[in-house]
Parts: C-alpha cells; structure tokens; sequence
C-alpha cells in the first residue's frame, strides 16, 4: 500500500476508536445519570451538569458521524 491509503486507513481506524470511546463515556454517563434520578435526590445541579455532559457528547459524536461519514451502527 502506498503512503497516502496507510495514512487514510489509520485516520480511519482512530476516528472509529473515537467514536468508541464517546459511546462509552455518553454510556456511562447516562448510566450515573440513572443512578441520581432513582436516587431521588435534590443534587440538582450535579444532575444538570450529567446532561449538559452527555449532550456535549452526542454533539460531538454526531460532529464525528458527519464529517467522516461512518456509518451509527
């Protein structure tokens, strides 16, 4: 393979691993998020801070999706 493929296929390979590691941060967020709700408690605020988070990381992730056109499986 030539220079330029090599170097396509590893920008490839890491934004794919990126998107894997945003999956697995919006995932677990989502899961403390969970947590504080069934908790009921009155942490408003760390609350608010879990979805400004996660919506961040969505945004982030779809950013990735488009710009490199991978496929959301």
């Amino acid at each position: 393979m030539n220079k330029k493929a090599m170097e396509g296929l590893k920008q490839e390979e890491e934004t794919k691993n990126e998107i894997d590691e945003l999956k697995k941060s919006i995932r677990h967020l989502e899961i403390e998020l969970d947590y504080e709700d069934s908790r009921r408690g009155n942490n408003y605020k760390y609350i608010q801070s879990l979805e400004a988070q996660i919506d961040e990381q969505y945004i982030k992730l779809d950013n990735l999706y488009e710009t490199n056109k991978v496929s959301k499986s």
